[in-house]
């Protein structure tokens, strides 16, 4: 590549990334949330922590990839994120969906919603790794939660919940013919009701690659008395594979734990 500056020391690549001045090179934000994770049980702790992202709420619920490529169910819990004739409904209109084809590509497609009646996606996906609204009536987001639930199996894959106009959620699957390189990660716990006891969690980056089994790729641990977020730098990189998911999760020290984390990622050709 030229590097764009006379001056090196003035050089940016992550800047130049961001701008699509690199041509075999992307990149991803990543951030999830979970607002009500619970106390994974002894007899479970194999499970490795509740997932970040906006399915979890209540507690126990992680996210699970559909089983192949699938059609998705686009809906809303209220009648107001619809695009109706007269324009009167306030809430969200469309909504944007970007997932993974059942090549492992990635791709996009925008939806017009329904209110409480599903929409059907036009394209198949593996996996969405993010929902965001793009147009919404007077109050300017989506005033129910809106799911994307795959055919056939039922999986729900994304959601966004009421007010957010954006899913929070820690899944990314490494698109085919690509490697990602993560620069960091990070993660945060919510400091209310502490009341006189100390609360924690145990943060584990996971993997999985391509017809393997989920594994440890880091751990810290984030505590409301102390370190309530905590970042963590790789250097160098730390590196997926093609068609490897990635996800964080989280197991607090007590139930209903505001947690949220997330990961920045450099995608390169291969």
């Amino acid at each position: 590549m030229v590097f764009p500056y006379n001056n090196l020391l003035r050089y940016d690549f992550a800047l130049d990334v961001a701008r699509g001045e690199i041509s075999n090179m992307s990149h991803v934000n990543i951030l999830g949330r979970n607002p009500d994770a619970d106390l994974i049980a002894s007899s479970t702790a194999v499970n490795l922590g509740r997932s970040l992202w906006d399915g979890g709420i209540a507690g126990a619920v992680n996210w699970v990839a559909p089983t192949t490529a699938r059609t998705h169910a686009i809906v809303s819990s209220s009648a107001n994120d619809d695009t109706d004739g007269g324009g009167t409904n306030n809430g969200a209109r469309t909504v944007q969906v970007l997932g993974l084809d059942s090549a492992y590509a990635l791709q996009q497609e925008n939806v017009t919603l329904n209110g409480t009646g599903s929409v059907n996606t036009a394209s198949t996906y593996t996996m969405i790794y993010r929902m965001l609204v793009l147009t919404a009536g007077g109050t300017g987001w989506n005033e129910g939660a809106i799911t994307a639930t795959a055919a056939t199996d039922g999986t729900v894959t994304a959601k966004i919940t009421a007010t957010n106009n954006q899913t929070l959620s820690s899944q990314f699957m490494v698109p085919a013919g690509k490697k990602a390189y993560m620069t960091s990660y990070h993660a945060s716990i919510e400091k209310k009701g502490l009341g006189s006891t100390s609360r924690f969690a145990d943060i584990f980056l996971m993997s999985k690659q391509f017809g393997g089994v989920w594994r440890v790729r880091d751990t810290t641990t984030v505590d409301q008395d102390g370190s309530s977020y905590v970042p963590h730098t790789f250097n160098p990189y730390k590196v997926f594979e093609a068609k490897e998911l990635i996800e964080l999760r989280a197991d607090p020290s007590e139930d209903a734990q505001d947690i949220s984390g997330g990961y920045d990622l450099i995608l390169v050709d291969s």
